[in-house]
C-alpha cells in the first residue's frame, strides 16, 4: 500500500487541475456570451436613441403641418369677417380728422 500512496496524491491533484481548467474553460465561454451580449445591447440602445429622436421629429413635423393647414382654412373667413369693421374703423378715423 506505501507504494499505492504517493500516486493517490498525484492523481486527487491531476483531477482538481482538470476539473479546474475544464471551470476556467467554462468561464471564458461565459465572459464571450457576456461581452456579445453586451455588444447587443448597445446596438439595441443606439436603434432605441435613433428611433426616439426620429419619433419626435415627426411629432413636431406633423403638428406644424396641423397648424399651418389651420391657420390657412381659418384665417381667410376670419379676415372676411373683421373686414368691415376695420373698414369702419379707418373710414371713421379718416372722416373724423
Amino acid at each position: 500500500m506505501t507504494i499505492n500512496q504517493p500516486n493517490v496524491p498525484n492523481d486527487f491533484e491531476t483531477t482538481v487541475l482538470s476539473e479546474l481548467r475544464q471551470i476556467n474553460q467554462r468561464l471564458d465561454h461565459l465572459e464571450t456570451n457576456v461581452s456579445n451580449l453586451q455588444l447587443k445591447l448597445e446596438k439595441v440602445d443606439y436603434k432605441f436613441d435613433t428611433y426616439q429622436k426620429a419619433s419626435d421629429s415627426m411629432v413636431r413635423l406633423a403638428t406644424t403641418i396641423i397648424v399651418a393647414a389651420a391657420t390657412v382654412a381659418v384665417l381667410p373667413s376670419a379676415l372676411s369677417a373683421i373686414s368691415p369693421l376695420i373698414n369702419a374703423l379707418v373710414t371713421g378715423v379718416g372722416s373724423a380728422s
